[in-house]
């Protein structure tokens, strides 16, 4: 079991009870650190994407190159997450100890995630100075236009390295829903059951210890089910004047936010440069899972355009070519030259003997299948000398035969062309083997997904062009 998975668990078991065992994990925690960014590294190394690549890519290298940053920096995301009203951006405003957060009781209030730097708390480690901790607002789970701001709230979970769950009542389906999401990020995560001022305190206990005890027992540790009241409601204070005269004003009680507080300082204390390290390898791993696919499609993309041009190329040297010889080593020529080129796009060069052998073995296994039929090939390229002849004396007619002939011998000779692109194409995917499929049935299965009828029509629309006089 690696220091990560071990760490992992350590992070599911509960607190540390004992400070002097929590100082004993601190050198761990940075080789934890060191070990995330030299994966991190390996992982952007390894990706070997071209200029094109690269730049269709961009917004996703740069959130592996951020990434990286965060790990400098020590940075630690705090995101907090709920329905509209139950005041989430208020308790973010307490922990701060300012309004930095706009606060509101309608739709739509936090639009797009905002982010403040939390630098009124320490959270204490080896080194100069601590952790940075970022304090990030999200929409409201309920918002108008939910599935624009869900996605963004799932990003963000997806960064964060801590989440804090706001509630202000007993829970709702949609909110223990959402819980149950977030909890599949794998994040650690504090209920904050919100507004309690607004309760008697034995209604208040019962709702806390139903929420405890029955909604959240399986996603929530007891421990992390918390109480604040953010944004306490105004009370009516009546205020004597020494002239006699009374007034009533409107002053508003202190938060009650020093147990989230201290449950926030308590985890980072004792997890958190674990949790930016495992966090970070996380969310780099989706992303490194991303940019695979991604570059797997760009790379699928121009590998078919580039088979499809190479097996033009091929039908219309075949289809042109008068002399039968000659027609098959152009074609020859024309196969060995896309392969070379598709292992280059794929990163893998190959020369020219090793592609010509690659050729020459997909070819066997071809003709085992039926696909190539060598003998009728040279029929009908002797019935094409014949016309070629024949035009030099009479053009007109014939000349149409002739063409009609080359192009069937074209669009032959393309769509074999076009079969050995992409068995080329699954070789050079699984890094110049066949995988665990074997040659024969790799191409089986092009046999079957291509659609036979339509690609030799497309070939012969594209090949009519240059055949046809």
């Amino acid at each position: 079991m690696s220091d990560a998975d071990q760490t992992l668990m350590k992070l599911e078991e509960g607190p540390v009870p004992d400070l002097d065992e929590v100082l004993d994990h601190l050198d761990e925690q940075d080789a934890l650190i060191q070990r995330a960014r030299d994966s991190l590294e390996e992982t952007l190394d390894g990706l070997k994407l071209t200029p094109e690549e690269e730049g269709a890519l961009a917004e996703e290298l740069a959130q592996l190159r951020d990434l990286s940053r965060k790990l400098d920096e020590q940075s630690i995301e705090i995101a907090a997450f709920g329905m509209v009203s139950r005041g989430k951006s208020s308790v973010l405003n307490a922990l701060l100890g300012r309004e930095a957060f706009q606060a509101g009781a309608t739709h739509g209030t936090t639009v797009l995630k905002q982010a403040r730097k939390w630098d009124s708390v320490t959270v204490s480690g080896p080194g100069e100075g601590g952790p940075n901790l970022i304090l990030i607002d999200t929409p409201g789970i309920d918002e108008v236009g939910g599935e624009v701001r869900e996605a963004l709230a799932r990003d963000v979970a997806r960064r964060a390295d801590l989440i804090l769950f706001v509630i202000s009542a007993d829970m709702q389906r949609r909110e223990y829903d959402a819980l149950s999401e977030l909890r599949e990020a794998q994040k650690p995560i504090i209920l904050v059951f919100n507004q309690i001022d607004r309760y008697p305190d034995a209604d208040r206990d019962q709702i806390y210890n139903k929420i405890r005890d029955e909604r959240v027992r399986h996603l929530v540790r007891p421990e992390d089910v918390v109480m604040t009241a953010a944004r306490p409601d105004p009370y009516r204070v009546k205020i004597q004047h020494p002239n006699g005269k009374t007034e009533v004003v409107w002053e508003r009680p202190d938060p009650i936010i020093e147990p989230l507080k201290t449950r926030i300082l308590e985890v980072l204390e004792r997890e958190g440069k674990a949790l930016v390290a495992l966090n970070t390898l996380l969310f780099a791993g989706d992303l490194h899972e991303e940019i695979v696919k991604h570059k797997v499609r760009i790379r699928d993309d121009a590998a078919n355009r580039l088979i499809w041009n190479f097996s033009l190329a091929k039908g219309a040297a075949v289809g042109l070519n008068p002399i039968p010889v000659a027609d098959m080593a152009g074609g020859l020529a024309v196969d060995v030259a896309m392969v070379v080129a598709l292992s280059k796009l794929y990163g893998l060069p190959l020369t020219r003997k090793a592609a010509a052998g690659l050729i020459k073995d997909m070819v066997k296994v071809m003709g085992a299948l039926g696909v190539v039929d060598v003998t009728s090939r040279l029929v009908v390229s002797g019935l094409k000398a014949t016309l070629a002849g024949a035009s030099a004396a009479s053009f007109g007619l014939t000349a149409v035969g002739y063409g009609m002939v080359g192009l069937t011998m074209g669009g032959t000779a393309a769509w074999t062309s076009y079969l050995l692109g992409q068995a080329s194409k699954v070789y050079l995917e699984h890094g110049c083997q066949w995988g665990d499929r074997g040659i024969k049935t790799v191409i089986t299965e092009i046999l079957e997904k291509a659609k036979v009828d339509s690609v030799m029509e497309r070939l012969r629309d594209d090949l009519r062009k240059k055949v046809i006089p």
